[in-house]
């Protein structure tokens, strides 16, 4: 028995050497053209390096390469011009190719201009994300991944722009005629310690044949079973849609239809953009109602509006996405009051700042008495969620993203909304009517003073606990509004973690790792963890992390400012969650943890964060600069989806999400389809594990019962390595079929089916 067949990486190398000139053979791509191919030995194709001639060609595995060492004290990097002269198609659908030696841990940070991605990724036990980098605290983890010995390929699904940025974003190209840069970069030693250097044997330029022969086909479960749902949000990569960008051809329509072309190859279902960042218009009508002489319409000044041609692109992207594509809509908000004219007739909440901290009186004032140093967060836009005007005016903005779209809503294409306050947006308030608030409904009419809450902790924490019910109220509260407007089953998602590094591990040091003496020979007196140490599940480390308030220093507020996980007041709620955010291994390793987000549905909803790295190459007009830097780090191969195969196996997660820094792209599109393919044919109900049900080493069988639908089981192989025959036992079930592709899964008399697994695997099974 084997699932669907999708190649290996390693498959993949094989048929770079084996193929025809012009034609190849790609992992979930398909029937490919090639384009273009750089042999990395030689210098054409505009090849440059820094420090200038620092690279050098070494014969690895039997090939020549292009090899750069990790340097002592800088970045570093090798470039190449792609399909320059080639009569690129702007639009068109390509994939670029690198081959590279899978011989010792490396890191590979590559920035594709060819779609302004930076998806970047490391082998073996090498780290990604910058160790004790700069800007914020970075969550890197090496882990013993196991490597080949033998040449594998990165991908990345390339839609092309109009144009392509230059490597110091100095200025544009040409895509058709000049084609795109490739740059593949690292860090200097001190951040990037485990990585041998960057090595590349080939990089290919390919275009895919017949792309819609490339869609996933999906298979739910039956009708009226609920549906599991995968989105992802971008947080950079909106701007190339404006006039003059990177992409704005059809008034920028067609960078966002590139998007829904890509989850349709990779197997997602459900579209998610944001509406404000940091609580700034993106791209939507704040004067809908006005427009269209609606009753209670606002101020045309009450919220800033874009400019531009794609001033309102978000009413061309849900009829899209809903009418064309078959997608679930997921608007995103980083919603922190609305931002426009105070003093018009209708102001808006934001900058009024109604939320204040417990001490106003130590506090520099050159911005406005604030929580946090953050002047371009919460110092310009915050709220109040227990003050009853905060959930009207959302509920105004929820009506010109959401109810405007009538036709849309009627057809069950909106999700619901997933909220984000960034710091501060909604932090705890201490001013005179919260306070008046707390008294009334939890204190029993009796006031409390700022002096009260410094003084008595009971009374603090009671009023912390209080803060964190009304927020859950709150999103319940936007539950129903969208309910009573007509969004089926809508639900109500808070991301809660406003970091983009997610959340540490209690007392997790600089690195977690499965391989201590590793980690400890290359870093020594370094504070490493090991992700396998009894107490990171028995003592519940990373839930502790989640519910500890937030580090302060100074006359900061920040334990205010950016609340606590408070999963518990959430678990009584249907459709309403607060997500558990996830990233490294130990994220995902604790089942107490997963379980404590599940909500009234029996499921979660778990959102994972990749660092920026922000910083960590060079930028502006320092020497050597790539432009802005940043970094979406994933593990090679199949590991890439390490983290979600544990959730899996340790939780209920019926809703997973992707905080993207750049444009989302996945450089080993196997696993990541196949992963996907399998949990949207699980149905969205709660799973319990069942004992003994599988004969074979790291391997869970959680069992979901769907009434008349039957059972459904996720088998889920959380080992390093592949297991041949291995043994799992389906009580009671005479037939059973692979649920993401229908095709039959042969069982014994006893219920016993024989099973290879891959490594990092899910597989989902109906049985009946």
């Amino acid at each position: 028995m084997t699932a669907k067949s999708l190649l290996v990486p390693a498959l993949a190398a094989a048929a770079l050497a084996a193929a025809p000139a012009r034609a190849i053979k790609l992992p979930v791509y398909g029937e490919c053209t090639i384009v273009d191919v750089i042999d990395c030995s030689k210098e054409d194709h505009r090849f440059a390096d820094f420090p200038a001639g620092a690279s050098r060609v070494e014969t690895i595995l039997g090939k020549p390469c292009r090899v750069l060492d990790v340097q002592p004290e800088t970045a570093s990097w090798v470039d190449w011009r792609l399909g320059e002269g080639k009569n690129l198609r702007p639009n068109g659908a390509y994939v670029v190719v690198i081959e590279y030696p899978d011989d010792e841990p490396r890191a590979f940070h590559v920035r594709n201009y060819g779609n302004n991605s930076r998806r970047s990724f490391y082998t073996g036990q090498s780290n990604g994300d910058a160790f004790e980098g700069p800007i914020v605290h970075h969550k890197p983890e090496s882990l013993k991944i196991p490597q080949s010995g033998k040449y594998q390929t990165w991908s990345s699904l390339t839609f092309l722009g109009l144009r392509a940025a230059t490597r110091n974003d100095k200025g544009k190209m040409d895509i058709a005629t000049d084609g795109f840069e490739i740059a593949i970069s690292q860090y200097q030693k001190k951040w990037h310690p485990l990585s041998a250097g960057i090595a590349v044997s080939r990089i290919l330029l390919c275009e895919i044949v017949d792309e819609e022969a490339a869609y996933a086909k999906i298979n739910y479960p039956p009708a009226p079973l609920p549906r599991r749902h995968i989105f992802w949000r971008e947080e950079m990569a909106d701007g190339v849609t404006g006039e003059g960008g990177l992409c704005d051809t059809n008034a920028g329509l067609d960078w966002i239809e590139q998007k829904f072309r890509a989850m349709k190859i990779f197997g997602q279902n459900t579209y998610c953009k944001d509406l404000l960042e940091f609580g700034h218009n993106q791209g939507w009508d704040v004067n809908w109602k006005k427009r269209n002489n609606l009753p209670g319409a606002k101020h045309a000044n009450w919220m800033w509006g874009g400019n531009g041609h794609d001033w309102d692109i978000w009413g061309r992207i849900v009829p899209m996405a809903v009418d064309k594509y078959g997608f679930d809509v997921l608007p995103y908000y980083e919603y922190g009051g609305a931002a426009g004219d105070v003093n018009c007739s209708t102001p808006p909440l934001g900058p009024q700042k109604r939320c204040e901290p417990l001490d106003i009186t130590n506090k520099p004032n050159d911005r406005g008495i604030n929580y946090t140093h953050i002047w371009w967060s919460e110092g310009k836009l915050r709220v109040d969620i227990t003050d009853p005007d905060t959930l009207a005016e959302l509920e105004y903005i929820l009506d010109c993203t959401v109810f405007r779209f009538k036709e849309q809503v009627e057809k069950g294409g909106f999700l619901g909304v997933l909220m984000r306050p960034r710091p501060g947006q909604w932090a705890i308030g201490f001013g005179d009517a919260t306070r008046a608030r707390f008294a009334k409904e939890e204190n029993g009419g009796q006031a409390v003073s700022r002096a009260d809450l410094k003084n008595n902790k009971a009374l603090y924490d009671k009023y912390i606990a209080w803060f964190g019910k009304r927020r859950a109220q709150f999103m319940d509260d936007i539950r129903a509004y969208l309910e009573k407007g007509g969004v089926k089953n809508a639900v109500a998602i808070l991301e809660n973690d406003d970091s983009e590094t997610g959340y540490p591990l209690k007392d997790g040091g600089s690195m977690t790792t499965d391989d201590l003496p590793f980690c400890q020979a290359k870093l020594p007196g370094k504070p490493i963890v090991d992700v396998n140490d009894p107490s990171v599940v028995g003592q519940h480390r990373y839930l502790q992390s989640l519910r500890t308030p937030s580090s302060t220093w100074g006359c900061w507020e920040w334990q205010h400012a950016s609340p606590f996980c408070d999963p518990e007041h959430y678990q009584k709620l249907k459709n309403v969650w607060i997500a558990m955010p996830f990233h490294a291994l130990f994220t995902v390793t604790d089942p107490a943890c997963l379980k404590e987000f599940d909500n009234a549905n029996g499921t979660s909803t778990i959102i994972r964060h990749y660092d920026l790295n922000e910083g960590t190459l060079f930028q502006d007009d320092k020497p050597g600069s790539t432009g802005y830097c940043m970094a979406d780090w994933e593990h090679a191969g199949r590991a890439c989806m390490i983290a979600e195969v544990n959730a899996m196996a340790n939780g209920n997660p019926a809703l997973i999400g992707y905080l993207m820094g750049s444009n989302y792209t996945r450089g080993f599109p196997g696993p990541v389809q196949e992963f996907n393919l399998n949990f949207l044919a699980l149905p969205a109900l709660p799973s319990k594990v069942v004992p003994g049900a599988a004969k074979g080493k790291d391997v869970v069988v959680r069992e979901i019962d769907a009434g008349a639908a039957g059972k459904y089981y996720a088998v889920v192989h959380t080992g390093y390595r592949p297991q041949k025959g291995v043994k799992v036992r389906f009580a009671g079930a005479k037939k059973a079929t692979l649920a993401a592709t229908g095709k039959p899964l042969e069982l014994d008399k006893n219920g016993v089916a024989t099973i290879d697994l891959k490594p990092w695997q899910l597989l989902a099974v109906r049985a009946k």
